[in-house]
């Protein structure tokens, strides 16, 4: 994975060679980075927001999820009851799958610069893993592609519910 600027800032690419200069968004055709753009100065609540960015990826949305990679999803946890804390729309990086339930690291449980500091360093704080039932999650599972983490990882998607 590219390591990300702290900034946010890395949304632009130049490559030169001897006989040109290349240069390229790395989101130039993400649906992502085109939505992000549309509503620049709008006034957009969370859940609209989540609304958009579930719609904006449906094209990348899987029932069976793969280890490695990013996904967003809504989740109802079976024991939200007795669970400190949890997030209804998790942010995961897909750390295991083991029969039937799946290790992520859910970036939500981080502030949003600490979030790029871990995308940065490829880590995984402890403080971000959960565990999963994907038959408690809404069904759909939708992928996010690297290029696409930074910005995803700013946005304000999540959703925390508290037991006290």
């Amino acid at each position: 994975m590219l390591k990300t600027m702290q900034s946010g800032g890395q949304l632009r690419n130049t490559a030169t060679t001897e006989e040109s200069t290349s240069e390229s968004s790395q989101n130039e055709s993400s649906e992502l980075t085109t939505l992000l753009q549309s509503l620049k100065g709008s006034k957009v609540s969370k859940p609209q927001l989540r609304e958009k960015i579930f719609e904006a990826l449906y094209d990348n949305a899987t029932e069976q999820p793969q280890v490695g990679k990013w996904y967003f999803f809504e989740y109802d946890p079976k024991y939200k009851d007795i669970i400190k804390k949890w997030d209804e729309y998790p942010l995961i990086k897909l750390m295991e799958i083991k029969k039937d339930r799946m290790l992520g690291m859910n970036i939500h449980f981080l502030r949003p610069k600490a979030r790029l500091a871990s995308l940065n360093k490829e880590e995984a704080p402890m403080e971000t893993l959960r565990y999963y039932i994907p038959k408690n999650a809404d069904n759909l599972f939708f992928e996010i592609p690297e290029e696409d983490m930074q910005a995803m990882s700013q946005l304000p998607l999540e959703q925390f519910h508290r037991n006290r």
